[in-house]
């Protein structure tokens, strides 16, 4: 059965509106291309598509191959700090997360023909670049909290239209046959947490001991942690047409990496005269692995009329992506008598396609004596991101999915990234670059209260040696942090960020990249 599992902007946005939460988390971060690239790309705020000639401008643009004049390899490592700031009933937690990484490599051979005019110079590239990097960590928290994220096990139960017994962990059928959408609720009903009046035709379901008692509080917190990233793999060919025209073509290869951990704990800290079994704690964990690998085809120009002018421009296909969820819960309880129990769901397996949208880059650079100075535009609707059945190779039936297919179509717009980038060679063979980006989200506002933009500013220094070598380095930063929407893969996020009292979660992050490269 395929997971509903719900997001925390959809809740808020459509509280009246069953959503489907992972699958548009998955499109949402899918559709969104966050490239990092080379440090002189990055320092210069990816602002490359007219101006080509860098690794890092070839994923953008696959024509900027072709702005090459010899054969050159680089590679850039990365280090990049994520902070979090989230604010829950009043109360502010931060977390953070560092991680480093390879944020680009890749080599061009420039192969000339010998001609004055017309075809000057073939190029042949294989450039990787790692984007939409996910590597985070998230708190949310608070004290004296008169609600219990069992409540929400007990709603979600009241609703499914089982009653106890189909829950019990040996029925038959298995109770975990019912979908994902319930496994939290099966290991909450064996761990004691609900249990039922029967009513007419139906149990009613209840939280046991103290949760359902006038005046309880607790003490909750949750923690998420994410990993991974996307990675692009661009065969690339490259046309020099009289130094003028300069066209290209990538094939591009993907493979996804994506494992999301969260905890959630709830502690008891009402104080009863009569303590005897009573509900103590819960700590639910909940693991996430997305693995699976896409391809799409990337054309771009780049037109030079002058030699301090020129134009770019690029498009890709939709991305193709064949994926693979596996997941688990895992639920800890204890209660004051004594009795405590650890429970497992087993690992689900979900098989599914999906593919992006179209994403479109126009540029305009203008080189001149000592430097230059540019800038990008790039567009993209995520309305159009389509989900399908992975097994249905031949079929473009979207049907199975036409919940999720229709909300994005409704709550998705188009997304616009305005990039502008200068460099100056104030000496000889040393480089000073500065970048700018902004970025908004393709959620329409109708949707959240606080539509999510994000400004980054960078700078950079490079410095070209003898045989070749050069050395590039770059910081990037965010100039305001980011209010974002949690997305969510499990109930117990969603009843704590869901809920109508959390407020902000803002992100900030710092990059440092260092491209080390070789001109031959």
């Amino acid at each position: 059965m395929k997971r509903f599992i719900l997001t925390a902007f959809a809740v808020v946005a459509v509280a009246a509106v069953q959503v489907f939460g992972q699958d548009i988390s998955t499109a949402f971060q899918l559709s969104d291309f966050q490239r990092e690239g080379t440090a002189r790309s990055v320092a210069m705020g990816n602002a490359m598509t007219a101006l080509g000639g860098d690794m890092g401008a070839i994923a953008i643009n696959p024509a900027a191959s072709a702005v090459f004049k010899f054969n050159e390899f680089s590679f850039t490592p990365a280090i990049t700090s994520v902070n979090t700031d989230s604010k829950y009933r009043g109360v502010n937690t931060s977390a953070n997360r560092t991680s480093f990484g390879l944020a680009n490599i890749g080599g061009v051979a420039v192969l000339p023909t010998g001609e004055r005019g017309g075809v000057r110079s073939i190029s042949f590239g294989f450039v990787y670049n790692k984007h939409n990097n996910f590597n985070a960590a998230i708190k949310a928290g608070a004290n004296g909290v008169d609600d219990s994220y069992v409540n929400r096990l007990v709603s979600m139960a009241n609703k499914s239209g089982y009653n106890g017994l189909d829950f019990d962990d040996n029925a038959v059928p298995d109770p975990f046959s019912y979908g994902s959408y319930y496994w939290p609720v099966i290991l909450g009903w064996n761990g004691s947490l609900l249990d039922t009046v029967r009513t007419p035709g139906k149990d009613t379901f209840y939280p046991t001991s103290s949760i359902g008692v006038g005046g309880y509080n607790s003490s909750q917190l949750l923690s998420r942690k994410s990993y991974g990233s996307i990675g692009e793999y661009d065969l690339n060919l490259g046309l020099n047409i009289s130094d003028q025209f300069y066209l290209g073509m990538n094939l591009g290869m993907f493979t996804v990496w994506n494992k999301i951990e969260e905890q959630y704990s709830e502690d008891n800290t009402t104080s009863y005269a009569d303590a005897d079994g009573h509900f103590n704690y819960v700590d639910q964990y909940y693991t996430q692995r997305t693995t699976g690998t896409g391809i799409n085809l990337k054309f771009g120009f780049i037109w030079a009329p002058t030699y301090n002018v020129r134009f770019g421009a690029s498009v890709s296909t939709p991305t193709w992506y064949s994926l693979t969820d596996k997941y688990y819960w895992d639920t800890n309880v204890s209660f004051d008598d004594g009795y405590s129990a650890s429970l497992h769901s087993p690992e689900g397996v979900y098989d599914y396609r999906f593919n992006t949208p179209f994403h479109y880059n126009l540029g305009f650079a203008t080189v001149f004596k000592g430097g230059s100075f540019s800038i990008d535009y790039e567009g993209t609707n995520a309305s159009q991101a389509r989900f399908r059945n992975r097994h249905d190779i031949n079929s473009i039936d979207y049907a199975d999915y036409q919940p999720e297919n229709d909300w994005m179509t409704e709550n998705f717009k188009m997304s616009n990234k305005l990039r502008v980038g200068a460099e100056i060679y104030p000496v000889q063979n040393v480089a000073l670059r500065a970048g700018f980006q902004y970025a908004d989200n393709g959620i329409k506002k109708d949707i959240m209260s606080n539509a999510v933009q994000n400004y980054t500013g960078s700078l950079g220094v490079g410095m070209t040696f003898g045989g070749g070598f050069y050395m590039d380095l770059a910081v990037a930063a965010s100039l305001k942090k980011s209010t974002v929407p949690f997305l969510d893969s499990e109930p117990a996020a969603d009843y704590v960020l869901g809920n109508t009292k959390f407020a902000t979660m803002e992100r900030s992050n710092v990059k440092v990249l260092a491209t080390f490269g070789w001109r031959f």
